[in-house]
């Protein structure tokens, strides 16, 4: 972790701030992902936008009613069918659901509540679990917890991200009942990219949600942003 705060991000890195703030005792937690030199390579734009669409797929089904095991589902499939569209992986996005695939790329969960703590209570177990299976592993897992309808105004985060770490790549590409899926010359050029997160903020509403986070998010808005941040309004950043 030290040796990881130390090191000066160079030309063609790509950033990824996961941050809470506190105000007035109440949190949020927002998380952003960007390219330190501030334009995209090709392979960073493909990742940053399968993140992007499985975060809007996710956020455009959230109404009373939903639950966090219906967002759960519907967060890994549809980045497996992405990955899938780019060519990364191949087959059915229900048999690479099946296998595990999406764990291979997101090995974590889809989000949680928000409130007086940054997890705030209730939620975790979507948070924490990977799938119906692995959730019966765990001993505080409570089903009740991945059923609970959302209610309106109930405040959440979305979290998905994509990542090319070569932990879980080489296993699962030598794994055979993982391998058949993955396209090894088609993530290669991926490899050493690091990967992308993006965490929305969003209150449930009578008929949908709303997004309470507001930051550049499309790759064009970043771009714009980092072409021409705006001055910093806190003196000592100036300095850096």
């Amino acid at each position: 972790k030290q040796w990881y705060q130390r090191r000066v991000r160079e030309d063609g890195d790509m950033c990824l701030l996961d941050m809470g703030g506190e105000y007035h005792c109440y949190l949020t937690d927002i998380t952003t992902s960007f390219p330190v030199n501030g334009k995209f390579t090709d392979t960073q734009r493909t990742v940053y936008n399968i993140v992007l669409w499985t975060m809007q797929d996710v956020v455009n089904a959230i109404k009373p009613g939903f639950t966090w095991r219906m967002a759960r589902r519907l967060c890994y499939k549809s980045m497996l069918g992405y990955l899938r569209d780019e060519g990364l992986v191949v087959g059915s996005v229900e048999e690479m659901y099946e296998a595990g695939i999406h764990r291979v790329f997101m090995p974590h969960g889809i989000g949680h509540f928000i409130g007086c703590d940054v997890h705030d209570v209730g939620g975790n177990a979507s948070y924490w679990c990977w799938s119906d299976k692995e959730a019966r592993h765990i001993d505080w897992y409570d089903d009740s917890l991945e059923w609970c309808p959302l209610e309106k105004n109930m405040v959440l985060t979305i979290e998905p991200g994509c990542y090319f770490n070569d932990v879980l790549l080489d296993p699962a590409i030598e794994d055979a009942a993982k391998g058949k899926f993955m396209v090894e010359t088609e993530i290669a050029p991926y490899r050493g990219m690091g990967g992308v997160r993006i965490e929305e903020v969003f209150v449930v509403t009578e008929g949908g949600c709303e997004v309470i986070s507001d930051l550049p998010r499309t790759v064009e808005e970043v771009e714009a942003f980092m072409s021409n941040p705006p001055p910093s309004e806190i003196p000592f950043l100036d300095s850096f």
